[in-house]
């Protein structure tokens, strides 16, 4: 699975970073971003498709984006 952050929609609440710190940080301007091979990654990870959520996540970033008071998480398949 894949996740993104739709920077534009993020409310910087923090809520996901605190659900889930291995895939999603705030980033240096305090809107969400998301985490792959330890790198928080350029505008959420939108242009590079969204970074590769760990195997045994899934569930609790499913449950973030569900949170989400922005509704700016996205998930999808590899």
């Amino acid at each position: 699975m894949r996740a993104y952050v739709d920077q534009s929609a993020c409310t910087a609440g923090g809520l996901c970073e605190e659900a889930v710190p291995e895939v999603f940080v705030l980033d240096d301007r305090g809107v969400a971003t998301v985490i792959e091979a330890g790198v928080a990654m350029a505008e959420g990870g939108m242009s590079a498709g969204g970074a590769e959520v760990p195997r045994g996540l899934e569930d609790r970033v499913r449950d973030a984006a569900a949170a989400c008071p922005g509704a700016c998480i996205f998930c999808h398949a590899d």
